[in-house]
């Protein structure tokens, strides 16, 4: 009990005495109540203005790491070696840091990220490459009731019969019409005995190789060339879904970036 009066004279001592340092006893400002705090000065900003000369940049990592290394190679001292070491594990830290943020950025905005509509495992490519392929074979089924495809031979060229069996395998499971164009008067027995004499179109479509393949929509009096040279079915397909895109309309202008893909010309 003696402890705790005592505790309260001393405090009772210290509150009278602070406010009369202040300039006013404690005791006489009744009016500011029992509970109250005096307010704390203004805190002066500690921060310092950076120097430009001491920020980090990707130059000055660069040339520090380039000043590192030739010293550890040509005075290849452990001090030398070692400094360098610690510089490009600093570095591989930063890049492993930089690397963990593009993948939350990449997984929190689907935006972004590729892979929502190309996945990248078995099961999703699997989905995704047969999504492609209802989707291509729904171009060329549309194709294949508003235009036909051109085929310019010769009758002696070894690539023109072996691209001969591939468009006929086309022409069966699309249905897709095929005019078969004869650079030398002669046929493609068996597969395309009859044929129309094609040098003067050739000529005009500034055909100089064969075999070649174009797209003709009589509709819009349109003729796209495919692709020039030997062309797996495969091939054939992916380009007749490029530029049948472009042809009816139904996706973006496609013709010009198949002509870069393909190199051709039109």
């Amino acid at each position: 009990m003696r402890a705790v009066l005592a505790a309260l004279a001393v405090m009772l001592f210290v509150l009278s005495t602070l406010p009369a340092a202040l300039g006013e006893p404690y005791f006489d400002q009744r009016k500011r109540g029992w509970f109250w705090y005096e307010p704390f000065p203004a805190r002066k900003d500690a921060s310092r203005p950076v120097n430009p000369e001491k920020q980090i940049t990707v130059e000055k990592i660069r040339k520090k790491g380039g000043r590192l290394f030739e010293t550890a190679l040509l005075f290849p001292t452990r001090e030398n070696v070692r400094a360098y070491m610690e510089h490009q594990k600093r570095v591989l830290e930063r890049s492993e840091h930089f690397a963990q943020v593009w993948k939350r950025v990449l997984w929190e905005t689907p935006a972004l990220d590729t892979t929502v509509d190309h996945p990248v495992s078995a099961a999703g490519a699997e989905i995704s490459k047969s999504l492609r392929k209802s989707a291509r074979d729904g171009v060329i089924e549309k194709i294949s009731r508003v235009a036909k495809l051109v085929f310019f031979f010769r009758s002696d060229c070894p690539f023109c019969r072996g691209q001969a069996e591939i468009i006929k395998t086309l022409e069966r499971r699309h249905g897709i019409g095929v005019l078969a164009a004869s650079l030398d008067g002669r046929g493609l027995h068996p597969l395309y005995p009859h044929f129309v004499n094609g040098a003067a179109q050739a000529a005009r479509l500034g055909v100089e190789k064969v075999p070649a393949i174009f797209l003709f929509v009589p509709s819009r009096s349109k003729i796209v060339r495919i692709g020039t040279g030997y062309l797996t079915l495969g091939e054939i397909r992916r380009r007749l879904h490029v530029v049948g895109e472009e042809v009816l309309g139904t996706g973006r202008d496609t013709q010009k970036e198949f002509f870069l893909l393909s190199g051709e010309q039109k």
